[in-house]
C-alpha cells in the first residue's frame, strides 16, 4: 500500500490536520487540504526553545478570515516533554554516532517530536489526514528529503491508520503562491530570515539550516538518504512508546481509534486509480 500513498489528496476527507509553523509552506499546505477536507485543525507545536510563536496565529487568522472560522481550527501545544525523550533522550549516543551530523539532524528530531503529537491529536479526534508544508527545495534538510518522507509515510498509515501528505512538495515559491490567492500579509515572505513576521524563531533553525546546505547535502551526497532515514528508524519506537503510553494512561482504545482512521480512507485499488487520474 505505501508506494500507493499519494504526495497529495486525491480524495475528499471530512478532517484534515496540518503541521502548522505558521510560514508560507504550512500555509499553503493548509489552502490545498482545505480543498479536500471539510475542516482543517492547524496544529502548532511549541517545543520549548523557540521564540515568538504567537506569530503562527498571523496566517492562521487569514486562513480562518478566508475559509471560514467553522472550517479552520488553530491549536497551539507546548511539547517540551515529548521533545526531551524523543529529541534528547541520549545526547551522548547521538554525537558518537552522527557526530556534527547533528547539527542537520536534531531539526528531524524535533519534527519527529511533531509528528508524535500530531498523531495522538489525530487519533484521538478521529482525523485520517496530516499534511505538512515540506518543500523538495529544502531536501538539504533531512526531514524534507522523499527517502525520510516515504519512511514515515508508510510507517503512520500501516500502523495509525494516519495518511501523512506534503501536497505542495513541487511549489518553490509558496510566499508568491499565498499573496496571488490573497492569503499573504505582503510579498517575499520567503526572503525573511531568523526573524519572521508569521512564524516562530528556532534557536537550532538558523545552524541547522546552514550546516545542512553547505555541508551536509554536498559533502555526503546520496549517503544523506541512508543515515537520515537510520536516525528516523532509531526514533520510531520512541514515537509507539510515547503514544501508546498516552493512550494507556488516558484509558483510551488505541486499536480502536487507529481501526477508526482505517475505516475513512478509501482502498488501494480506488487511491491508485485517483492518483493516476489526477497525474494526467
Amino acid at each position: 500500500m505505501a508506494d500507493l500513498l499519494p504526495d497529495r489528496l486525491v480524495h475528499d476527507y471530512e478532517q484534515g490536520s496540518v503541521l502548522f509553523s505558521g510560514g508560507t509552506d504550512s500555509a499553503l499546505a493548509a489552502v490545498h487540504l482545505l480543498e479536500r477536507c471539510r475542516k482543517v485543525t492547524l496544529l502548532t507545536f511549541d517545543p520549548g526553545y523557540v521564540f515568538f510563536v504567537e506569530n503562527s496565529r498571523v496566517h492562521a487568522d487569514l486562513l480562518r478570515e478566508r475559509y471560514g472560522a467553522e472550517r479552520v481550527e488553530h491549536v497551539i501545544r507546548p511539547i517540551g516533554e515529548i521533545v526531551r525523550r524523543i529529541l534528547f533522550g541520549d545526547v551522548r549516543r547521538d554525537l558518537r554516532e552522527y557526530g556534527f551530523d547533528m547539527t542537520a539532524l536534531v531539526c528531524m528530531g524535533c519534527r519527529l517530536s511533531m509528528h508524535t503529537a500530531a498523531l495522538i491529536h489525530n487519533l484521538e479526534h478521529g482525523i485520517p489526514v496530516l499534511a505538512d508544508g515540506s518543500i523538495e527545495k529544502q531536501d538539504a534538510i533531512p526531514e524534507q528529503r522523499r527517502s525520510v518522507l516515504a519512511e514515515n509515510r508508510a510507517l503512520y498509515f500501516r500502523d495509525y491508520g494516519v495518511l501523512h501528505v506534503q501536497p505542495i512538495y513541487g511549489e518553490p515559491r509558496s510566499d508568491e503562491r499565498l499573496f496571488e490567492r490573497g492569503i499573504a500579509p505582503k510579498r517575499g515572505l520567503k526572503k525573511q530570515f531568523i526573524f519572521f513576521d508569521t512564524q516562530a524563531t528556532c534557536v537550532f533553525g538558523v545552524p541547522a539550516d546552514v550546516y545542512a546546505r553547505m555541508f551536509y547535502k554536498p559533502l555526503m551526497g546520496e549517503f544523506t538518504d541512508v543515515e537520515s532515514v537510520a536516525y528516523c528508524r532509531e526514533r520510531h519506537p520512541k514515537m509507539r512508546g510515547e503514544i501508546e503510553a498516552y493512550f494507556e494512561r488516558t484509558g483510551q482504545d488505541l486499536p480502536a481509534l487507529v481501526a477508526r482512521l482505517r475505516a475513512q480512507h478509501p482502498t488501494a485499488t480506488e487511491t491508485a486509480a485517483k492518483a493516476r487520474d489526477a497525474a494526467r
